[in-house]
């Protein structure tokens, strides 16, 4: 008899276990909600109970346009999705719209969807088509305009989701497929901070750049209570030669072998010296540290305050060859360094990004940035086949996108 009594017990606590995780699945905590209106505001099913919504679905910071070297605003931003589910769960869409009039401005579907999908913790760099119980993914998406008036001031999501549910006892209280939409968020207003570039001459690759899925893309990592996407915008500057073929790392490479050591690395903007740290080595090319800390990953690097917020970072400099020291003020376009190989990275090159606070790592945004000038000279795809130009186009106020190549103006 006791022991019956104890299995009815149990039997109460996992029906209680379960609706409550049901009912986390009832509201979004950031206020967006599955049903049509998205207003924050719990909505009733026909049966009179709130929507089921198993999957949910967040914005990580709200996006901002910037304009890129193919001419288009782009929306780069990451939407979180948390499986509260028993099954595993498969995104087949993901529809981007304007909040105000409904209009779809962006749709990722069927392969796209897995090929811009991460798990939260996943350092493999793997994408995935799936999310299983209790993982949380990230959705890298890029929703791109023809013209900055197009973009809308707010944006939500429509998502369509399929799950894969087990047998067994209550698995029959979860949805097998769902359509819902939320993940509202504002979109930032402000102008991208201009600036000048970070080196000159012509031949520059923008590897690892906006806006696709790349180690850059996937450095999400969490700081003092908070998912961060630490190098959304960041560039990594490689040089190739004139036909726009790259130099790769081999058994016997050096570092002058690579055409970007040892270029002279530019101020941005007129600015104040803010952090310097110069004590690491070149590493052999092709050779990564594995005890390297993520402190120690920048190798030696400088920061300078470029004003209104914003910070200049400049990573993997040569040793020896700083030129500035703390609360130096320097002038756009004075030499503040030289290329380098230090730190974490395989072969020579710049790694520059602007940020909204003086940190290496762990700044609460990575923020975009355009250049007052460059001149577009072609693109290197995803076969490294180089697709350069006849005549290279002057372009202003734009972002160099990924493996675009790029000649910056002597300052």
């Amino acid at each position: 008899m006791r022991r019956g009594q104890a299995y009815l017990v149990a039997g109460a606590l996992a029906v209680g276990a379960l609706l409550g995780a049901v009912s986390l699945g009832w509201g979004d905590p950031s206020g967006a909600q599955s049903a049509g209106k998205g207003d924050g505001k719990p909505q009733a099913a026909g049966d009179g109970l709130a929507k089921q919504t198993p999957l949910l679905m967040s914005v990580l910071n709200p996006p901002q346009p910037v304009k890129g070297t193919d001419g288009k605003y782009h929306l780069a931003y990451e939407l979180l999705l948390t499986n509260t589910s028993p099954g595993t769960a498969r995104v087949g869409w993901i529809k981007t719209r304007d909040a105000k009039s409904g209009e779809v401005v962006g749709t990722l579907a069927g392969p796209d969807v897995a090929a811009r999908t991460t798990r939260v913790g996943d350092i493999s760099g793997e994408t995935t088509g799936k999310i299983e119980s209790g993982q949380v993914a990230i959705v890298y998406l890029d929703v791109t305009f023809e013209q900055r008036s197009e973009v809308p001031r707010v944006i939500e999501h429509r998502v369509r989701t399929n799950f894969d549910l087990p047998s067994g006892l209550f698995t029959n209280l979860f949805p097998a497929q769902t359509t819902d939409s939320g993940a509202r968020t504002t979109v930032v207003q402000a102008r991208p901070v201009v600036v000048d570039p970070p080196l000159k001459g012509k031949n520059w690759v923008a590897a690892n750049a906006c806006c696709n899925v790349s180690p850059h893309r996937g450095a999400m990592l969490a700081f003092h209570q908070r998912l961060l996407a630490t190098e959304r915008y960041a560039i990594d500057y490689i040089q190739s030669d004139d036909e726009g073929h790259l130099v790769f790392p081999g058994d016997d490479s050096r570092l002058r072998d690579f055409p970007a050591y040892g270029k002279p690395v530019l101020a941005v903007a007129n600015a104040k010296v803010v952090k310097v740290v110069e004590k690491f080595p070149d590493v052999k090319p092709g050779v990564l540290d594995p005890d390297l800390t993520l402190q120690e990953a920048g190798g030696n690097y400088v920061i300078l305050d470029i004003g209104g917020g914003k910070y200049a970072f400049y990573a993997h400099l040569k040793p020896n060859s700083i030129e500035v020291k703390v609360g130096d003020r320097v002038s756009s376009g004075q030499k503040i360094a030289r290329l380098g190989n230090s730190g974490n990275t395989t072969f020579p090159h710049l790694h520059f990004q602007v940020v909204d606070a003086p940190l290496a790592v762990g700044a609460n945004n990575n923020l975009p940035y355009v250049f007052d000038s460059l001149t577009y000279q072609g693109y290197i795809d995803d076969e490294l086949t180089p697709h350069l130009l006849d005549n290279p186009q002057p372009r202003e106020e734009e972002l160099p996108l990924a493996q675009s190549v790029v000649t910056f103006p002597a300052p």
